[in-house]
């Protein structure tokens, strides 16, 4: 479970917004190994939208994302949904690939009404991309 807590961790930083990661404790978990979804989402989120603006899309709202059922400790993803102000959807796709390790390998890719608008390896302020 460290590695799993690593591995997140490293994905909240690399994508530019993980300051703060919440600790929950539910269950039979370890309360200090134990990342919520919700820190993931969170920052993704927040990392799309600033790239999005740095592009020059307005959103109507922050996006909404989630992360489907199926992770594993190797492989994590998150989805998002926004919409433009002037009615385009916006879709984020992010996978955390190695997410076990101490270097999990991310890829992130922005769609403007079906449009690839951005690829890179981190979201956000403070991301140097490695692809």
């Amino acid at each position: 479970m460290t590695r799993q807590l690593s591995a997140v961790i490293g994905l909240s930083v690399l994508v530019g917004i993980g300051a703060g990661i919440e600790v929950t404790g539910t269950g039979c978990q370890n309360p200090a190994v134990t990342v919520s979804d919700g820190e993931l989402r969170n920052a993704t989120a927040n990392g799309a939208a600033v790239e999005l603006k740095g592009l020059g899309y307005r959103l109507r709202h922050r996006p909404s994302c989630r992360t489907p059922a199926g992770n594993t400790r190797r492989t994590v993803r998150v989805h998002c949904e926004a919409v433009t102000t002037d009615g385009r959807p916006v879709r984020v796709e992010g996978v955390a690939y190695d997410a076990e390790s101490r270097h999990p390998r991310q890829h992130f890719v922005i769609r403007v009404a079906g449009r690839v608008v951005l690829r890179k390896s981190c979201l956000g302020l403070g991301c140097r991309d490695r692809s």
